[in-house]
């Protein structure tokens, strides 16, 4: 790495850059001991975060993200957790509040953030969980505002169309009164209720140029709303691939890869290359607003090892050193 442009880094970016990890499928296939081993691995190697998505029914493997950070959080000490994202469309408000409320007491606050979002547009899920598709919207905004209140009220009193609580309340109450709750998506009332309800921003799917015309808006909806969302809340999730030298097998990498959008190559939508073309990468995503790196790993269990080695080495360490 050019002594030169990592000079640049420290002097050029003003909110602390931190990268953290996803826990992907091709990890929760392979039982405990490797999960107990990736976990060994990551927090060894600095990394700031594990993250969890939520998936409820259906074939895809994914670690239920609330019992997920629970168990990574009893086997380190000082890995942050966070959700990327949870379904909090189809899961009680209440029950999901006072689990991470008490992760967040037990971890001594290590709870980084609490992505949330609507689903996705199949309906086995809402089938499965007894919720209508078209209510998912409202019944996200109900869950936020819900949830806030559970958190740093002792007594709340809350009515809507989904929910009543009448003079009660969880406990205990976070360790952070205000766990910062981060809007996934990237549709145009995503952004709406990440500026008028977030407390920050996770999508996928986006190009550097889609981030800050995004972040441009949300700042908008936020400002007419009366509110305006903390710099240091804006993250974003990246597949990731990296190589020595040559060029990426993208026909390999790409089975690894979700890509949902025709209009932007894979290689635009995700982070793949040698480490210098990932920072660069990076770098353009930092100017566009975010300062806050999920990255999903796109490979087969045999080169997970060798991934995250190389990638801690030569990227990660580049940002947690400033």
């Amino acid at each position: 790495m050019d002594e030169a442009f990592c000079l640049n880094i420290s002097q050029e970016w003003k909110m602390p850059v931190r990268v953290g990890i996803a826990s992907a499928s091709t990890i929760a296939k392979h039982g405990s001991s490797y999960f107990n081993h990736y976990l060994d691995t990551i927090e060894h190697q600095g990394w700031d975060s594990l993250w969890f998505s939520d998936r409820i029914v259906g074939q895809s493997w994914t670690l239920d993200p609330l019992v997920g950070m629970t168990v990574a959080i009893s086997k380190t000490k000082r890995l942050k957790v966070g959700t990327g994202i949870l379904l909090m469309s189809m899961r009680s408000p209440v029950t999901s509040a006072r689990a991470l409320s008490t992760l967040d007491q037990v971890s001594n606050g290590r709870i980084a953030a609490v992505g949330v979002g609507v689903g996705q547009e199949a309906p086995l899920e809402y089938d499965a969980m007894g919720v209508k598709k078209h209510e998912r919207g409202r019944r996200l905004d109900d869950a936020i505002q819900l949830m806030r209140l559970l958190w740093s009220e002792e007594v709340t009193q809350y009515q809507s169309e989904f929910q009543k609580i009448d003079g009660s309340s969880v406990h205990p109450k976070p360790l952070n009164k205000n766990l910062p709750i981060w809007i996934g998506g990237r549709t145009e009332r995503a952004l709406q209720r990440t500026g008028e309800l977030g407390d920050g921003w996770l999508p996928t799917q986006v190009t550097p140029e889609d981030y800050e015309r995004s972040k441009s808006l949300i700042r908008g909806y936020a400002a007419n709303a009366g509110r305006a969302l903390d710099p240091d809340h804006f993250g974003i999730q990246l597949g990731v691939y990296i190589v020595e030298n040559g060029k990426v097998p993208v026909d390999k990498v790409g089975q690894y890869l979700i890509h949902r959008r025709r209009d932007v190559s894979l290689e635009e939508l995700n982070l793949l290359g040698t480490s210098d073309q990932i920072i660069s990468r990076m770098r353009e995503y930092i100017d566009a607003g975010a300062d806050k790196f999920v990255f999903n790993l796109a490979c087969p269990i045999e080169e997970v090892d060798s991934q995250l080695d190389l990638l801690s080495k030569s990227v990660v360490k580049q940002f947690h050193s400033v």
